[in-house]
């Protein structure tokens, strides 16, 4: 047991979002998507978004690769190498080259009034980039990706993913700019994990989980 390709739909529309993402971010100013996102609040935006946010959890990540310690040691020891290069990429850039960057609690403080906040959220005001929830969505999602053969399953694990980016600029956590790197580096993480699995994948031992004999 293995894992599957992701199929060429679900490789072609994750390169056209992240080149429309990417480009609108570098035809616009830094916070403008938040300014946009925040205008389009509603109720059930509120609802869904705080609680979709948590999709994106360490924990949920760490809940999933327990679960796969106990099927299959060669999923799980790929899953395990993925979260350690995304806990790496993102404690990197976040902790030591952009420590203290302002989120838009901070960036926006002088017009902190006619922005709209959920209610319960607790927002931060520092250290902003680049989203770790994105990035453990993405790596999240990514993984479940290669472990599913349908494009429609594939394709509704990039929809979660996306959906948790967006959640994280709709409760006003990051910038856009944040969270495309975040699913950059979820993204890349998987990709790095696979190739340095890649000649452990026909191990028989490898193939079975702590429940399997």
């Amino acid at each position: 047991m293995s894992f599957y390709q992701i199929t060429k739909p679900v490789q072609w529309l994750t390169a056209i979002l992240l080149v429309l993402f990417g480009t609108y971010l570098i035809i616009t100013d830094h916070g403008d998507f938040v300014l946009w996102l925040n205008e389009r609040h509603s109720a059930f935006g509120d609802v869904f978004f705080s609680y979709w946010t948590y999709v994106g959890d360490g924990v949920v990540l760490g809940l999933v690769a327990l679960y796969l310690l106990f099927k299959n040691y060669y999923r799980f020891f790929t899953m395990l190498i993925a979260i350690v290069f995304q806990t790496l990429f993102v404690h990197l850039f976040k902790q030591v080259l952009f420590s203290g960057e302002l989120r838009p609690q901070g960036y926006f403080a002088d017009i902190i009034e006619q922005l709209n906040f959920v209610d319960g959220v607790v927002v931060r005001s520092f250290n902003s980039f680049p989203s770790g929830h994105t990035a453990s969505a993405f790596t999240l999602c990514f993984f479940l990706m290669l472990m599913v053969k349908q494009t429609s399953a594939q394709l509704s694990l990039l929809v979660a993913a996306v959906l948790v980016g967006v959640s994280r600029v709709y409760i006003l956590q990051h910038f856009g700019r944040d969270i495309f790197v975040g699913a950059i580096f979820g993204i890349l993480s998987v990709l790095i994990a696979q190739q340095l699995m890649k000649k452990y994948e026909g191990r028989p031992r490898l193939q079975r989980g702590l429940i399997k004999t």
